[in-house]
């Protein structure tokens, strides 16, 4: 416990924490020097250079990657979900000096981004085979002290390293495509339609972009964005001043009117892209991958930390984080790994059209939703490949590789959403919601990282619109170690 509370003193999870958990090595650079009339100076590549490919003179590259920031937490997984909410950009960057780069990418979108929503699953109302609109986007990159590390040695002209950045993002879509279609009540068919949908976004970055290897791509970053969004107004207009419900209908008496107002607001949010890189082609020497992943290290127990999802604007606050404690039992390949998950968010509306129960009637009004929850996972793992590793010198005594187990699940939440007519509470008492088989695979990563991904089925059929029909959890977890 001293050493957390040490580590959080001194490291708080931003880009910032997270370029010192994943960029920093014990390596030493060597130096080597050979008697030849003259002292010959040369570099050999170390752990970290070959790791992140910071001495490999790139001026161009082509990748492919995808914001996996959504996927970051525990999520209900279901049938098409990754697709639904990372959207997948193939771009291009290419340097216009040793400081200055430029970035274009595209990528086809989803119309209706699928929003957070705490543990409720809203899957069954966004189809994996939705429709999708083109993305393009440009993007400005300072990389503002590459050109001091190489005056000193410490890097050759690429793309790993730290940046600011001016980013615009367009949606190409047809408003006429947001709202179509006719809704009644009380025998009337309506006459107002209202919709909205994502225009434009125009962003200040601040990120640090890192090749992985030869062809792998990591790149954190925070960002301030100021979102536009397409208010739409469909109005229909009853030449003969009849709205009433009719069959067949007659749409030569219909006068269909269109109108969008663009709406601006702030948005902060935090972004984490893997993906695949294509730049350089020439043989490197070669690390083993265990200098990286701290294979030999010997662990009995890990605090971790995730990397937080984090979306703050007027209109929307959300946060979604988690730490989580190992403890390995004795010296065997069992452990006992518990999470406490938790989430937050809060969204406001105004002049959002809603329905009443009550009266079966649509209405125009602000709207709030406030959701607080909490989740804690209880997981006895079995790394069942460990002792096999240990024996053929392949690896220490840790709490590192594949494991299987059961994922006890506890969850419990308070929230409510209020409108100009009414008030809805709800309030879940924390409270066992079921049990299930676990696998996954977790890994440490240089001194101060780890990554952890596992997939459960839940085997018990207690509540299970708060896990969605199909009981599956995917948890995907990446961040601090110690």
């Amino acid at each position: 416990m001293k050493k957390l509370i040490h580590f959080l003193f001194f490291v708080i999870p931003t880009t910032g924490g997270i370029s010192i958990a994943f960029a920093q090595s014990d390596s030493v650079r060597i130096t080597h020097t050979q008697e030849t009339g003259t002292l010959e100076k040369q570099r050999f590549i170390d752990q970290y250079d070959y790791v992140f490919m910071t001495k490999e003179p790139t001026k161009w590259m082509l990748k492919g990657y995808g914001n996996i920031n959504n996927l970051i937490g525990f999520n209900i997984f279901q049938r098409g979900y990754i697709k639904r909410i990372v959207d997948f950009k193939l771009g291009v960057e290419r340097k216009l000096s040793p400081s200055f780069s430029i970035e274009i990418d595209v990528a086809r979108v989803s119309k209706v981004p699928l929003t957070e929503a705490g543990l409720i699953d809203y899957s069954n109302f966004y189809s994996s085979n939705g429709d999708k609109r083109w993305a393009t986007s440009a993007e400005l990159r300072w990389y503002y002290d590459m050109a001091k590390r190489i005056r000193k040695g410490k890097s050759s002209n690429n793309f790993s390293g730290n940046y600011l950045s001016l980013r615009y993002e367009r949606l190409w879509q047809n408003e006429n495509s947001v709202a179509t279609g006719l809704s009644g009540t009380n025998g009337k068919w309506n006459t107002d339609y209202f919709g909205s949908y994502y225009h434009s976004q125009l962003s200040l970055n601040y990120g640090i972009q890192r090749r992985f290897f030869r062809y792998g791509l990591i790149d954190f970053s925070i960002a301030l964005n100021r979102n536009t969004n397409q208010q739409i107004h469909r109005k229909l207009t009853f030449l003969d001043g009849d709205n009433s419900i009719k069959q067949p209908m007659d749409w030569s008496n219909i006068q269909e009117s269109i109108t969008s107002t663009p709406q601006h607001n702030w948005l902060i949010t935090t972004n984490f892209k893997v993906g695949v890189a294509l730049a350089d082609f020439k043989k490197t020497a070669r690390i083993p991958a265990c200098d990286v992943f701290q294979c030999f290290e010997n662990e009995n127990n890990l605090w971790k930390i995730s990397w937080p999802r984090i979306s703050l604007s007027t209109s929307l606050q959300a946060l979604n984080g988690s730490i989580g404690y190992e403890q390995k039992i004795a010296k065997s390949a069992f452990s006992i790994n518990t999470y406490l998950n938790l989430y937050t968010l809060n969204a406001v509306q105004e002049n959002a059209q809603q329905y009443d129960s009550f009266t079966e009637t649509y209405f125009t009004s602000n709207s709030q939703s406030l959701s607080l929850g909490a989740q804690l996972y209880i997981q006895p793992r079995w790394y069942f490949l460990m002792n096999r590793q240990v024996r053929l010198g392949k690896s220490g005594n840790n709490l590192s590789g594949v494991y299987a187990g059961l994922n006890n699940v506890f969850f419990g939440s308070y929230g409510f959403i209020k409108n100009d007519r009414y008030k809805h509470n709800f309030d879940f008492t924390p409270m066992f919601i079921n049990t299930g088989l676990l696998i996954g695979y977790q890994r440490k990563l240089f001194k101060n990282g780890f990554i952890d991904l596992n997939i459960s089925k839940m085997l018990l059929d207690r509540h299970p619109y708060s896990l969605g029909p199909s009981n599956f959890i995917f948890d995907f977890k990446l961040g601090f170690a110690l």
